[in-house]
């Protein structure tokens, strides 16, 4: 939803799973961005996207130009038996 209200156009999705991990990557051919650019004090893509995926033992990537934006998601499937979801999962209190 987000990518399509920005773009301003069509949306690609593709999602890819195996036993142990799951992909999806998210297309639009939108004017784009610079995700370095990002204000510190926007944390959409900083921590809702790239910092939650990275949180759970995951990644984003986040590639933009002036053709449009792709963003991939990598995230395994299975935890190492010492973590537990907790542990991974911990979102620190906001005072």
């Amino acid at each position: 939803m987000n990518a399509a209200r920005h773009a301003g156009g069509p949306v690609a999705v593709y999602v890819e799973c195996t036993a142990g991990s799951a992909e999806i990557f998210i297309r639009d051919r939108g004017t784009g961005f610079d995700p370095q650019a990002v204000p510190p004090d926007r944390l959409g893509v900083r921590e809702s996207i790239v910092g939650r995926m990275r949180r759970n033992g995951g990644s984003a990537v986040i590639r933009s130009g002036p053709d449009g934006t792709e963003v991939r998601l990598a995230l395994p499937l299975s935890r190492p038996e010492t973590e537990t979801p907790a542990a991974t999962n911990h979102v620190p209190e906001i005072q």
